[in-house]
């Protein structure tokens, strides 16, 4: 279904450090139906940032459907000929979240 890359993300630091991998997951052919499968994509990631190409100008899409919260930040970056956003696991901790329901009253 979709076509999953991996590529090293460019590491300025000097010395021997490890380069972080970021996995790349292609969902240009998706049109109907992206933010779920988006998230089906997540669900599988072995690492903490994925670059997930889509469709030129979905950005609204994406971010209609993610809007705040959730276990992953977003953020578009700059690319050529399709839309490409990356997205960063949240740490543990920030994944605490206040809880407002009713019966807590």
């Amino acid at each position: 279904m979709n076509d999953t890359k991996f590529h090293p993300q460019p590491n300025c630091a000097q010395g021997g450090a490890q380069q972080a991998i970021v996995q790349t997951i292609d969902l240009r052919h998706v049109t109907c139906g992206l933010v779920p499968a988006i998230l089906d994509a997540l669900k599988t990631l072995q690492t903490d940032q994925a670059d997930v190409l889509v469709r030129a100008g979905i950005e609204t899409e994406i971010i209609n459907g993610f809007g705040t919260g959730g276990d992953w930040a977003f953020q578009f970056m700059p690319s050529f000929g399709h839309g490409l956003a990356r997205f960063t696991r949240l740490p543990a901790d920030r994944l605490k979240r206040l809880r407002l329901d009713t019966l807590d009253y």
